[in-house]
């Protein structure tokens, strides 16, 4: 009985594959293919990653070149002889980056370089434009970051009430990107300007909250400049 049982099972297994070979092979390839195209989108997404890093890192390399009047005989120094032209070419290859690779992350640090230099370049209406777009995005760094250059371009452009908010916010949201102490120390250095008590207590808060800082040894640097 169990021999008969036995070889009935082994014929039923038979029989379901034979009937399902289609649908069993289909099943297979479609796993296949899944797997391949994962594979493919996987190596495509590294490979841009890859090459955003590296068009950034070049843009990057601009932005910091050095400014010489009279660049000496050094091969492949990149070099300019005003801010203006080196800030200029920074931006055009910034925006380059940030128009390709959108979707990265260096896409989007260059966007935000792209709005420094735009600043660097006196060019306030557009870099504040660009400065209020990327303080929406979801990556709070970057954000952050956003929120600290578009205080500096109401401090260029005598709107001192509207960067105390921005650094206030800051405050009350600090991120990795911009801790409180950082935010804490532009709100001060925007006060000492017209108001100076108010500099002194805040750089007195530093003091108290982040003793043994870089952000403290600042606060007192500061505090020792302030008249009495």
């Amino acid at each position: 009985m169990k021999q008969d049982e036995l070889s009935a099972r082994l014929a039923s297994g038979r029989n379901f594959f034979q009937a399902h070979k289609k649908n069993l092979s289909l099943a297979v390839a479609v796993s296949a293919g899944a797997l391949a195209l994962g594979l493919v989108l996987f190596f495509y997404i590294r490979s841009q990653q890859t090459r955003a890093a590296a068009a950034f890192a070049e843009a990057l390399n601009t932005y910091h070149a050095p400014v010489l009047t009279n660049p000496p005989a050094v091969p492949n120094l990149e070099s300019y002889k005003t801010n203006d032209d080196k800030n200029q070419k920074a931006l055009e290859k910034f925006n380059a980056v940030a128009r390709s690779y959108s979707f990265y992350t260096a896409g989007r640090l260059a966007r935000y370089y792209a709005a420094i230099c735009l600043r660097e370049l006196g060019k306030y209406p557009e870099a504040e434009k660009e400065f209020l777009a990327l303080a929406e995005f979801r990556d709070t760094r970057l954000a952050s970051l956003a929120k600290v250059g578009l205080a500096s371009v109401y401090e260029l452009t005598n709107r001192s009430s509207e960067a105390e908010k921005v650094y206030k916010d800051l405050e009350e949201h600090p991120t990795e990107a911009v801790p409180k102490a950082v935010a804490l120390m532009s709100r001060a250095d925007l006060a000492k300007k017209s108001n100076p008590a108010e500099a002194s207590t805040i750089y007195q808060q530093i003091q108290k909250d982040f003793p043994g800082t870089p952000a403290a040894d600042y606060a007192g640097q500061m505090l020792a400049e302030l008249p009495h």
